[in-house]
């Protein structure tokens, strides 16, 4: 050894082999030597046995050092209708029957696992953001460049949805790497849920509203024109109701017939005393005469074949006067019919009966790390039994 590298301290000939070549340096370290040495005495040992405690010794590193922990924020809730009804079942008939609420609670249940509701939390609090941050470990959060279809099967991972069929209450449990935004995403999809079964409960009921409305509007404008068809026919016949007029016809017909059958037997009395041609005698036959006419003037008023007569106009007038009461028979009807229809669009609104509201967590409950090391464990040893038994199997039939 020259001179210089004599004088040179112990750690500063350390540095400079390990600047000239770092990797013979590592090799040459008493840490290495000792790894080394140690894994050729587990080898020797354990044999294969110790890739099952390498393996082991990640998993724990991993779940007791590295894993981010996950918040869970929970909600129950039970879709009700305003104007339900359900009277219980019993037997055969309550297993083949799905109640409404059953049924909107099932609906529910995919939606909040659907696309639709994952795009929706995504717009309103960032959740494809939330899931891809850096902060959290490389094996339990979302590639930043992932697609729309992996996103909402990693949203799917994160969210779990439980029906319990004999109360009808729908369980929803969230996931999040914050107990801050585990709050936030169980509060969005409560509000989300709720938005969405008040809109599948009203879409159906307005759409019935809004017809019955148009229905009525119809009917109504259908009625002011049968009344004004009334209207222009009376002032055209200047006459208010041809049955009245009729009436008064029918009642001076019988007055002027009664007269000239009187007339008619005073003539024949006074034809017995006097001669045809005395003056009361001519008197009392111009009186008949006239009353005659009079009454056929009367009755051709009341049936000729004149378009102006009175049986004709009252037929015509009967005609415009059922159309009339018609259509205002049918507006009322349709107005009977929307009142009816707006009740029911009441009685079908639907509501979340909120039973547990989303609460902050404390603790993270995910992951389960005793529960996920053991399960490792047992799962490593299982492969590595297996494994054995198949070397041995083969070992034996080859010799």
């Amino acid at each position: 050894m020259s001179e210089p590298a004599k004088q040179l301290s112990s750690f500063q000939r350390k540095a400079r082999k390990l600047q000239r070549d770092p990797k013979q340096f590592f090799v040459d370290s008493k840490a290495y030597v000792s790894t080394r040495k140690a894994a050729y005495i587990a080898w020797a040992k354990l044999g294969s046995f110790a890739i099952v405690l390498l393996a082991s010794l990640l998993v724990v590193t991993y779940y007791g050092i590295v894993a981010s922990p996950r918040y869970v924020s929970e909600t129950q809730f039970v879709v009700k209708q305003a104007g339900s009804n359900e009277a219980a079942l019993m037997g055969i008939a309550a297993i083949a029957t799905t109640s409404s609420s059953s049924r909107d609670a099932l609906i529910i249940k995919e939606y909040v696992l659907s696309r639709e509701m994952a795009i929706k939390l995504d717009e309103k609090i960032a959740l494809k953001e939330h899931y891809a941050n850096s902060e959290w470990d490389f094996f339990s959060r979302l590639s930043k460049d992932a697609t729309i279809e992996e996103y909402v099967e990693f949203y799917k991972n994160r969210i779990t949805v439980r029906h319990d069929e004999l109360s009808d209450i729908l369980y929803i449990e969230v996931q999040a790497y914050t107990n801050d935004f585990a709050l936030l995403l169980g509060q969005e999809v409560l509000q989300q849920s709720e938005a969405f079964i008040n809109t599948l409960g009203d879409k159906m009921a307005q759409e019935q509203l809004i017809y019955a409305k148009k229905e009525v509007e119809r009917l109504h404008n259908n009625m002011k024109v049968q009344q004004q068809r009334l209207l222009t026919f009376q002032n055209s016949n200047q006459l208010y109701s041809p049955e009245q007029q009729g009436s008064a016809l029918l009642t001076a017909i019988g007055t002027l017939q009664s007269e000239v059958i009187q007339a008619e037997a005073k003539l024949k009395e006074m034809q017995s005393v006097m001669h045809d041609d005395a003056a009361e005698v001519r008197s009392q036959k111009n009186l008949i005469s006239s009353l005659k006419q009079q009454l056929s003037e009367e009755k051709a008023k009341l049936t000729s074949e004149d378009q102006v007569s009175l049986n004709k106009v009252n037929a015509q007038y009967q005609e415009i006067k059922l159309n009339t009461e018609l259509a205002a028979a049918m507006y009322q009807s349709a107005l009977s019919g929307m009142e009816t229809v707006r009740s029911d669009a009441y009685r079908k609104l639907k509501h979340l009966l909120v039973i547990q509201h989303p609460r902050q967590p404390q603790e993270d409950k995910y992951p389960r790390r005793i529960y996920s090391i053991v399960t490792w464990f047992v799962s490593l040893l299982l492969i590595y039994f297996l494994g054995r038994l198949v070397w041995t199997i083969i070992k034996e039939h080859k010799d």
